[in-house]
Parts: C-alpha cells; structure tokens; sequence
C-alpha cells in the first residue's frame, strides 16, 4: 500500500508538468484503483488552479506622451480605451497633461502634467505643429530630455508596481516606447506606429540613435497602412512580420449621420483640423475666396486652433469675406455635432498617415474632399473611392516629409476649387449619402478595430 501512493505522488508530480488530462489518462491506465482515485483528486485540483489563473482579468495599460486629445494619436488613443470597455479587461492609462485640463477617462490614471508639477515646459509633440501649445524635441536641451524621461519613467514604474499589467499598448515608435520596453519586461507590449514617429525619426536621426534603442523589444507593432510596414522595417530594421496592418476606425457613436436634413440657405464646408503649411491651410482659405465669388451661397468652417502668432497671416487672407467663420471645437463628440449640421468636408493636408477625421467626417454623412493621401485611400477600399461621395485632388510636390514646391501651389489651389465645385454640385443634387455607402464606412468604425486588438492581446 505504501508504495503504491509513493507512486501516486511521483505520477502526480509528473502530470504538473504536461497539464494535459490526455496523458494523464493514458498513464493511469495501468496502476490500480485507489492509486487511480487518489490522482484524479489531486488532478482535479489543479484543474482549478488552471481555471482560477485563467478568470483572472486581463490588465491593460496604455500610454501617450502627449494629451489625449485634439490630435490623431490622441484621438486613437482614447478610442482604443472606450473600445475595450466593451470586453473584459481592466484598463489604467498613463498620458501628458497640462493643469487647465481635467480628463475623466478611465479610475486608474497616471498623468504626466506638464506645465506644473510635473515638468515646467510645455508638452513635447510629435508633430512641429500642434493644437495646442508645444515643445519640439529637436530643441530639448539635455536637461529638459533627462526632466521628461525622469518624469515618465517614474509614471511608468509606479504603474508596473501598484496597476501590474498583462500587456501594455504604447503609442508612437519613439523615445517612451523605448523607455516601456526597458521597463515592461515580462509583459506583452505592443506598440502602435502613427506616421508623425517616421516623420521625426527621419528629421532627427540623432536623437533616434539616441534614445530610441529598445523597440525590438516590442511584441507587435500595429501599423495604420500596408505601405507603413516597409517604412517601419527599414527606419527600425524591426520584423516585418511581427508588424500588423490593423488601421484605425472611427467612433460610431459620436460620428454618425443625421436622419433627416433641413434645406439651408447655404451649403457649408468644413474644415478641421491644425492650422499649419502642413496641411494646406492656407491655400484653403485662397481657393475658398475664388470659390465663393463663382459659387453662390456657400461657406466655410475652419475649426481649430487659432495661436496668436499666425492671427494676422489668417486674417489677411480671410480678408473681407463674409463666409468663413473661425472657431475651436471642445471636444470630439462637439466636433461630431458640428460635422452632422455641415455638407462637405474638405482635406487638403500634404501628409497624413491616415487622415482618420475624413473617414470621421463620412461616418457624419458629409460627402469629402481629400488630397491624395496614400493611407486614407488604401483605407476607405475601392468602393467608396469609386464613388461620388469623395472626391481626391492631386498635390503639389511634396519635400521635407511634408512641405509643398512654392512654385505649384497656384495649381494646387485651383485643383481645389474644381473639386469643390464638383462636390457642391453634387451635394445639391442630393444630400443624403447612399445607404450602402453609408454600411460600407461603418465597417471601418472602432467596433471592428477593437475586435482585433482584443484579440491581440
């Protein structure tokens, strides 16, 4: 009798190994009754050990440099939050602030407030031009840079300690992901590339080779478009086929169309978005002006932010016109009860990783003009592109990542005002976006996009 449990104690020892009832059975097969007996009750608890370790809700943790708002990678950023509310996750998040906002987007948050007690100069954006105001990091002294990773990585430490993550989904491939796979050791870390991160790394190599040296590191690295990939591979020399092409989407819930549209007196067009070269702001408001004197009854929103440096430059092209109004949007479910009142959208940036508030823009019924933007078309599909409810202008050359050949911004602005008039004309036939159209840009909404990133985690 003894021996026989002595041999029930090394079988029992043996099974921990493999966790697998398969073999258990087939080994059991041969020993007696009660040495059977004994070992399936101790199976039985560790099956629920197994089971206890597998309810355990999976933590999440998110970070951003920079606010979590007003930008795409902010925007992305809160979406993903929202979305896996829907799952069973627990979820913390680390951000840039400032004292003047006050976010309330999820209990357990470790703001970096910049501006304040935190750190004393303002926040470091990954574009030179923000909505808000900004530090560039190709002017960070060493001092501030050693101020803003001392500051993050002590967020980034108190989170790892009281919050205990699964996973962590970092935003942008730049210095802070660097620091999170430096931190984030036994943890799946994934990491989401937003274009603006190419964009510096290939305007600041050096600090690239200086501070961004951890992301091979990264578990996956979701990218917004195919053609992101290669450029991702090569700027990083990171595994291309760990690099997902997941996209973005847009929020259903607060972008959505109305259910019946009044007829106006004017037709409006809507701008939104940072008032930068970048995004051919400013040949906007030059073709907008020839437009309004051959078009009868429109007029144009500009929403953002307007910084008291450029004032004078905006005033001056608006001039006397009665029909552009300039204001800010204070948030997104604000921006998207504007877009629903408005008839067109119009887009005529010179980089976008993916110009996500045009997909936006559809999803509140508006039909769009758009530069060709690479990720946006490879985005929407040949469906939605082959119709009539976006409309693409060619741009001008384009050098320095995001800067338009001065000489061909005359043509540009024209090409501008052809699509507009093509779009209003249409748009006055019918306002109403076709229902099938209208199914086909809901399925780039968050819901699918969440469903996938779950899954990744």
């Amino acid at each position: 009798m003894r021996v026989e449990f002595n041999k029930t104690i090394r079988l029992s020892l043996y099974i921990e190994d493999f966790e697998d009832i398969t073999i258990f059975k087939v080994f059991l097969y041969d020993f007696k009754y009660l040495v059977g007996y004994i070992s399936i009750v101790w199976y039985n608890i560790k099956i629920d050990k197994i089971l206890k370790k597998r309810i355990h809700t999976m933590k999440v943790l998110h970070v951003l440099a920079q606010l979590p708002v007003k930008t795409g990678s902010g925007v992305y950023f809160t979406s993903v939050i929202d979305g896996l509310k829907n799952y069973e996750v627990e979820q913390a998040a680390i951000y840039g602030t400032t004292p003047e906002y006050d976010f309330n987007i999820l209990d357990t948050v470790y703001e970096v407030e910049f501006e304040g007690e935190d750190i004393d100069f303002p926040i470091v954006g990954m574009s030179d031009v923000m909505p808000y105001n900004n530090t560039l990091y190709k002017n960070m002294s060493e001092n501030m840079m050693t101020t803003w990773q001392n500051a993050f990585r002590e967020k980034l430490l108190k989170a790892k300690d009281e919050f205990k993550p699964d996973v962590v989904i970092t935003h942008h491939l730049w210095i802070l992901s660097s620091i999170v796979c430096e931190i984030f050791t036994d943890e799946k870390v994934l990491a989401i590339c937003h274009n603006t991160d190419l964009r510096q790394a290939e305007k600041n190599p050096n600090i690239k080779e200086k501070y961004v040296t951890k992301l091979d590191k990264l578990d996956k690295i979701l990218a917004l478009s195919s053609s992101q990939i290669d450029e991702i591979v090569t700027v990083y020399n990171y595994s291309k086929e760990n690099i997902i092409n997941i996209g973005a989407g847009y929020n259903e819930k607060v972008f959505f169309p109305l259910n019946n549209y009044e007829p106006k007196e004017k037709l409006e067009i809507l701008y939104a978005g940072k008032f930068d070269e970048s995004k051919g702001f400013y040949e906007l408001i030059k073709a907008f002006r020839i437009l309004e004197i051959k078009v009868k009854d429109v007029e144009l929103d500009l929403i953002g932010n307007l910084k008291e440096e450029d004032k004078e430059r905006v005033y001056s092209l608006v001039g006397d016109s009665k029909n552009i109004k300039i204001y800010n949007a204070m948030d997104q479910a604000h921006l998207g009860e504007i877009m629903r009142q408005k008839d067109i959208f119009i887009l005529p940036s010179y980089f976008e990783g993916l110009g996500l508030i045009a997909v936006e823009a559809l999803g509140s019924g508006l039909r769009v003009v758009a530069t060709e933007i690479e990720g946006l078309i490879e985005f929407l599909g040949d469906k939605i592109n082959n119709s009539d409810i976006i409309e693409y202008i060619a741009m001008p050359t384009i050098y320095d990542t995001d800067k338009a050949v001065e000489e061909e911004k005359p043509a540009f602005i024209e090409r501008i005002v052809a699509a507009l008039e093509l779009m209003i004309e249409r748009t006055r036939k019918e306002r109403k976006l076709p229902q099938e159209l209208l199914e086909e840009i809901e399925s780039h909404s968050w819901k699918k996009k969440i469903e996938t990133i779950y899954n990744l985690l």
